[in-house]
């Protein structure tokens, strides 16, 4: 199921969009569904990160930690 968005925008910014959208090959629609889905997966992977950072702040990487991992490793002479 589809619906219809009303929004405000600055002309400037959507006779812009609305050129990429065409040089794309993309109509006007096409365009703002691929801007809203590219939004929220970034939203997603910095939220992701942010998780990431917070957990190795109250967890950090220890001197040690890949000690044996890196002794483990044989590079090519």
């Amino acid at each position: 199921m589809t619906k219809t968005l009303a929004i405000r925008i600055d002309e400037s910014l959507l006779e812009t969009f609305d050129a990429a959208a065409e040089q794309a090959g993309r109509s006007r629609s096409e365009a703002v569904r691929d801007a809203l889905e590219l939004w929220l997966r970034q939203r997603a992977i910095a939220e992701k990160v942010k998780r990431h950072k917070e957990g190795y702040q109250r967890h950090p990487v220890s001197a040690d930690e890949f000690t044996p991992l890196l002794q483990a490793q044989t590079w090519p002479k």
